[in-house]
């Protein structure tokens, strides 16, 4: 059992990796940080080099995809890289590295988790480029699990509220501990009973 985790350099991606870590090899990926692959998550050439690490460790069934960005501000103030950022932290990578494992999951058994965020579920003033991209994600996601439907893959989506993590350039006090949502996304992943969707909120 190998897994690979996006965004595993810090916030919610490094929590669930480190908690992954406990029972079996884990291959992170990110742009920085102490992570196994560095490389943009929305590049298939990280895909594969990602895949191939992981392969070297053990038979991979379970992919977490925890990669994102965020730019915030009002409608008409965004230019084109800060949309481009978004949708290939957020969207991009979540399609890249699904696509280069559900062929397999699907025959041979593994599980995918796709983080959202609450923002997939209402959209809110100043982040209608990062509730775009989680919205694209959530229906991917939709897609995906309607596709697996009798198969061996497993699909999840989890859409976290708002969490103390270096998403945010200051601290936000009454925000969630990302160690304490991470508790409930791995918990489920090892749930004998399908958990196909969560919504985690303080």
């Amino acid at each position: 059992m190998t897994a690979i985790v996006t965004g595993a350099s810090s916030g919610l991606g490094l929590a669930i990796a480190e908690l992954l870590a406990q029972r079996m090899p884990v291959v992170g990926v990110s742009r920085r940080g102490p992570s196994h692959i560095l490389g943009d998550a929305a590049d298939p050439d990280t895909a594969r080099r990602t895949i191939a690490a992981a392969e070297s460790l053990g038979a991979i069934d379970l992919l977490v995809n925890c990669a994102g960005a965020g730019v915030f501000g009002p409608a008409g103030s965004y230019v084109e890289t800060d949309i481009d950022r978004v949708l290939d932290a957020n969207l991009k990578s979540t399609i890249v590295f699904c696509d280069a494992l559900f062929p397999r999951f699907k025959e041979h058994g593994g599980t995918i988790v796709n983080i959202l965020s609450s923002a997939a579920l209402t959209g809110k003033p100043n982040e209608s480029v990062y509730c775009a991209a989680k919205w694209g994600a959530r229906g991917y996601s939709e897609a995906l699990r309607a596709e697996a439907k009798g198969t061996k893959a497993r699909i999840v989506s989890v859409a976290p509220g708002g969490m103390d993590t270096p998403f945010w350039t200051e601290r936000r006090a009454g925000f969630m501990d990302p160690h304490d949502v991470a508790a409930v996304i791995v918990d489920a992943i090892d749930r004998r009973i399908n958990v196909t969707e969560l919504v985690i909120a303080r």
